[in-house]
């Protein structure tokens, strides 16, 4: 009983140093930039190559779909392709031998325009085919799902096997280069604090404190967090957004971390 006791007194001692230590101190947290990684082309995820919290870095592979319909096009454009090279070649050579036998006068000129017409339509059709097919493989890159930025996979939205549509996400990666702390101010905490302000910011997690700059203020108060109880000449005070930034990141600070700070 003496023990249970002798733990209390001490955990009251410790909170009590603890609530002085942080009196005035005003909390927040962490957040980070996050991206959506979506697709493209329509089609089956065939493999997931990632897992949550694996650390990716930019155009790294994070799966990879099956696109019958797409398959199917790829042989259209492809055999749309050796044909429009056989006219061309075709082409070319009944062309360049009536030309030769334009230039001796042998076969009026009414011919070799045609000559020469047939082989320029060929030639625009090989360059149209081969625009087609450019855009077909241009979808077949896209099956290949790449990170678009050094990060962490924080989620995997679609699984092996789902069908996805195009610009729906499949995967949702951390920035950890673009991170900040974010704190909810009354409105009448506010005067003194502008852009640029530089303060201490604690993050007990870690044990340490970082130096940061006010980047952002919101525009507009986003709630009343406080409301009067007398109606004559009450109002409500609104909360405001403040975001303190590090000139370069802070290493171990997480998405949702506590942060402690006081503004003057």
């Amino acid at each position: 009983m003496k023990k249970i006791l002798l733990c209390g007194c001490l955990l009251l001692i410790s909170s009590a140093g603890c609530s002085r230590r942080d009196a005035g101190l005003i909390t927040g947290e962490v957040d980070s930039s996050e991206i959506d990684v979506g697709v493209k082309a329509a089609g089956r995820i065939a493999k997931v190559l990632v897992k949550e919290g694996d650390a990716v870095k930019k155009d790294q592979r994070l799966g990879y779909m099956e696109s019958r319909e797409l398959s199917a096009r790829m042989h259209s454009v492809e055999a749309a392709m050796e044909e429009a090279n056989q006219q061309f070649e075709f082409a070319t050579k009944s062309y360049d031998r009536v030309k030769n036998l334009s230039d001796s006068g042998v076969v009026p000129r009414q011919q070799y325009d045609e000559a020469k017409y047939k082989f320029e339509a060929a030639r625009q059709k090989v360059n149209a085919v081969q625009g087609q097919l450019r855009e077909v493989q241009a979808y077949y890159d896209e099956l290949f799902i790449k990170s678009p930025i050094d990060g962490e996979v924080v989620d995997i939205v679609s699984r092996e096997g789902e069908i996805v549509s195009p610009g729906y996400p499949v995967f949702t990666v951390l920035n950890p280069a673009d991170q900040w702390v974010v704190f909810n101010l009354r409105e009448d905490k506010l005067p003194g604090i502008k852009k640029g302000l530089e303060a201490e910011v604690r993050f007990p997690a870690l044990g340490r404190t970082e130096k940061m700059k006010v980047t952002y203020i919101s525009a507009l108060g986003q709630f009343a967090k406080w409301k009067a109880t007398n109606e004559t000449g009450s109002f409500d005070l609104k909360t405001f957004e403040i975001r303190l930034r590090a000139d370069k990141p802070v290493e171990g600070i997480r998405p949702g971390m506590t942060a402690l700070v006081k503004l003057e």
